[in-house]
């Protein structure tokens, strides 16, 4: 037994007469989750099977810890199994029973589970939940007792499985080729984490009755929150599979809107390539109500510059985040447009707005406005340096 001593007055030294003290408020932590580390134990061979053998723990004041040998990441659902098991165990309100035994004799229990290449006193300690260490040596090879742990253990534990409350395991993650580890808690931390998981999953349906972007924006904070918080990992997959669901009705919606956007913008910048022709103008300048829909706007431009030959401008804003997202098409190929650079047009229509746009190519450019209340400005600009160059 090594015992670790730190001081900030005076001295000690060899030969000195010393005092030890249980803190005994730590070991009322430390215990349940002592215990929990051998239900754990227990309920991972019997969802996982034989092959399971203990490869370390940590138990602390807040958490335990459990390493263990399984070549792959083990399935939600069986988590939740071995949860399942272990607050069984805890509701069964089982004995927790602890006692020596000559070690070739404690090694007969059958379904004894021991840290593989650990080396035992003899006599060594077995601690058994739910039946007495008495009976297990009784009867070593009886069948009945794979139905329940016992281990070979020198730490605290609580005397009845009762006083563990709940648990809760909270993450499993591989650590190294072939080792799994648990993160798990116990008592009130247990019963936070179980509190937060519904809570998040009521914020979760609530969620599901908002459309739009008030899902999207929704949906993004959860996906968030979701890996941050301490909650059951069984239930943070439940958690994940409902806002996956709510993501694709997003990314269901997102498509129709762009749809609708696309066919709207190429409509209503047709009717004012039309008008600006009826006008005998050879370029327009047009805004839309698609928001930041950049796609929406450039198909727009491309196809007035396809179908009627002209020059055009496209604007669209975002009241929410007063930006703008603007086009510009020039037809490339035609003597009338020569003097109206697509790239110039569009640096100085954006000026208003706070704006920058990169290098035009093929006869278009596009660009965004961080300033989207000067639109009415920037509308006019376009419309008065086109009249400027190509009249």
């Amino acid at each position: 037994m090594l015992y670790l001593l730190s001081t900030e007055t005076g001295e000690v030294s060899v030969g000195d007469e010393v005092t030890c003290k249980v803190d005994y408020e730590r070991r009322k932590l430390i215990a349940p989750n002592h215990t929990c580390t051998h239900m754990l134990n227990f309920a991972l061979k019997e969802v996982l099977g034989d092959h399971i053998d203990q490869k370390g723990s940590i138990v602390l004041p807040e958490k335990l810890r459990f390493d263990f040998s399984h070549g792959e990441p083990v399935d939600p659902e069986d988590l939740r199994k071995i949860e399942s098991i272990v607050n069984t165990q805890i509701k069964d309100e089982l004995e927790v029973y602890s006692k020596e035994s000559i070690l070739s004799e404690a090694k007969r229990i059958k379904g004894l589970r021991a840290v593989f290449g650990e080396v035992y006193p003899d006599p060594v300690r077995v601690v058994a939940i739910g039946r007495r260490v008495e009976d297990l040596l009784a009867d070593p090879e009886n069948d009945e007792w794979s139905s329940l742990s016992s281990e070979f253990c020198g730490g605290t534990h609580i005397t009845n499985t009762r006083e563990a409350k709940a648990f809760a395991l909270l993450s499993e993650d591989g650590i190294s080729k072939g080792i799994r580890r648990i993160i798990a808690v116990t008592t009130k931390s247990a019963f936070d984490s179980l509190n937060t998981a519904s809570l998040l999953e009521k914020e979760v349906d609530e969620a599901s009755k908002a459309v739009g972007n008030a899902l999207e924006k929704k949906v993004n904070a959860l996906k968030r929150r979701v890996d941050e918080v301490d909650i059951p990992a069984a239930k943070r997959a439940d958690i994940k599979a409902k806002i996956a669901q709510l993501q694709n009705e997003v990314r269901k919606a997102q498509k129709k809107i762009a749809k609708e956007n696309l066919k709207k913008s190429v409509e209503i910048a047709t009717e004012g390539a039309e008008s600006a022709a009826s006008d005998g103008k050879n370029f327009c300048i047009v805004q839309l109500d698609v928001g930041l829909d950049a796609a929406a706007v450039r198909e727009a431009v491309s196809k007035v510059m396809q179908k009627k030959g002209m020059s055009v401008m496209v604007f669209s804003t975002d009241e929410s985040t007063n930006k703008a997202v603007v086009c510009a098409g020039v037809p490339d190929k035609s003597d009338q447009f020569k003097q109206l650079d697509v790239t110039e047009w569009l640096t100085t229509a954006l000026s208003p707005i706070k704006g920058k746009c990169g290098k035009g190519k093929s006869g278009l450019a596009s660009g965004q406005g961080t300033d989207a209340s000067q639109v009415s400005s920037a509308l006019d600009l376009a419309a008065s340096f086109a009249s400027m160059k190509l009249n």
